[in-house]
């Protein structure tokens, strides 16, 4: 009686163990397929891929990975309870004779969307003129600064395009100001507006956008005041610009190109603008997959400075989420030299070090 009573116990056990502690079920091939294939179309947009599973072991196959990192899509596969091991195949199809007992899950083929999550083109992270939320503060030769950044870059539509890529239709937007810290009352210096509609193409590796945005620059009143001797300018343009950029690694990207004004205030305003940069990214996450060391460069000369050329280098970490593709932040070291990013000050040269903050969405 005593030896039922025990063996009934040890059943009754071993059901709630797998109704509330979940391994039971979560170790099952059918779960860990749909959970993969949910993840991998949400968090890290791939499409057309083929999930494997039998026994725990899971096998990606995709067409391509684009810009995402494929030791994340490792390490959050890896996290899904029961799963033994994780692999991912790029530029493969799953072999229709290899595991004909495994389960398998597909994420749907490229389609259109309306606002769809993140973007084709990765941003551009040491353009001082990115849109982005931020703040920085900057140390210069003539006195300290504080800098912020308000703005944010997203997409509105997104469609299949040639070549095996995808095209989306976005909007820009951002206010960058700067104040002088030096005063008690921290007086705005500068601030600028600007916006933009961005279309952009992605196939693989290769991505780039092409942008119509306006940027006007306005000098803070105090700052005037303070600084009898600056001449203040209405400037205000219309720039076209297209820019090509190319990841040789997951690791590695360089991006570069060229653009002009079509509408300028003053009219003395050079044209032409050009900007090239090279960004890496540590393929190893560190403190459990949440921290990321990076670097950036990012070079910019134009008519309007004369062709001096602005050098932007940020270096520092970025704090992520281990099993989500969007959403960073980073704490960065700043080093700018050349004609300012401040529009009113353009003809003016600086140099400054410095420490900032920096969220990705």
């Amino acid at each position: 009686m005593h030896q039922r009573c025990a063996v009934a116990l040890w059943v009754m056990i071993g059901v709630l163990s797998g109704i509330w502690g979940g391994p039971a079920y979560a170790g099952q091939d059918e779960y860990i397929a749909g959970y993969a294939a949910s993840m991998l179309e949400h968090e890290f947009h791939l499409s057309a891929a083929v999930i494997e599973v039998e026994g725990g072991m899971v096998d990606v196959y995709v067409p391509r990975l684009g810009a995402e990192d494929p030791e994340k899509i490792l390490s959050s596969l890896r996290a899904i309870p029961g799963v033994t091991g994780a692999h991912v195949h790029t530029g493969q199809e799953a072999a229709k004779s290899a595991k004909a007992g495994a389960v398998r899950a597909v994420t749907p083929e490229s389609h259109s969307k309306f606002l769809p999550r993140g973007l084709l083109v990765e941003p551009l992270h040491a353009d001082p003129r990115w849109p982005h939320f931020g703040a920085a503060y900057h140390a210069l030769s003539s006195g300290r600064e504080f800098a912020s950044a308000f703005g944010e870059s997203f997409a509105v539509y997104r469609n299949a395009a040639p070549f095996k890529g995808e095209w989306e239709l976005g909007i820009q937007a951002g206010v960058f100001g700067v104040f002088d810290t030096e005063r008690r009352s921290i007086d705005l210096i500068n601030a600028d507006y600007t916006i933009g509609v961005v279309a952009s193409y992605r196939a693989d590796r290769l991505s780039g956008f092409v942008r119509i945005r306006h940027q006007s620059s306005h000098l803070g009143d105090e700052f005037i005041l303070n600084n009898p001797q600056v001449m203040r300018v209405n400037l205000s343009y219309e720039e076209i610009d297209l820019k090509l950029s190319y990841d040789l690694t997951s690791w590695m990207r360089w991006y570069g190109g060229v653009g002009t004004l079509v509408r300028k205030d003053p009219r003395t305003l050079g044209r032409e603008t050009t900007q090239a940069g090279v960004e890496l990214k540590s393929p190893w996450l560190l403190a459990g997959g949440t921290i990321r060391p990076v670097a950036y460069a990012d070079f910019q000369a134009n008519a309007r400075a004369n062709w001096a050329v602005s050098r932007s280098i940020m270096a520092g970490l970025q704090f992520e989420n281990a099993r989500i593709g969007d959403r960073k932040l980073q704490v960065l070291g700043e080093y700018f030299s050349g004609p300012s990013p401040d529009g009113q000050l353009f003809s003016k040269r600086v140099e400054w070090v410095g420490l900032g903050v920096h969220l990705w969405f």
